[in-house]
């Protein structure tokens, strides 16, 4: 499940898995694993589709319900959204 803790971690990296790898031998406080990372990833691909308007409503539709299910919190899905 992703949190906010684990989002500003991904963000304190720019995203770069190996920066963080290296420096936290991946573990820190936040729990944020190498799976939270590449689901921050997917997700965020997703989100660009939909922006983009390239999504169709079937995958906008099941995609909403995917980022319900991986995110702990409204906070959460919104800090996912604005990431860039």
């Amino acid at each position: 499940m992703l949190t906010l803790d684990k989002l500003n971690i991904y963000r304190r990296f720019d995203g770069n898995l190996d920066g963080w790898a290296r420096i936290a031998n991946g573990h820190d406080a936040s729990g944020i694993t190498d799976d939270d990372w590449h689901l921050i990833e997917e997700l965020r691909q997703g989100l660009t589709l939909i922006a983009a308007g390239q999504a169709s409503q079937a995958f906008t539709t099941s995609f909403e319900s995917r980022l319900r299910d991986a995110t702990a919190d409204e906070a959460t899905r919104q800090a996912l959204r604005a990431l860039r």
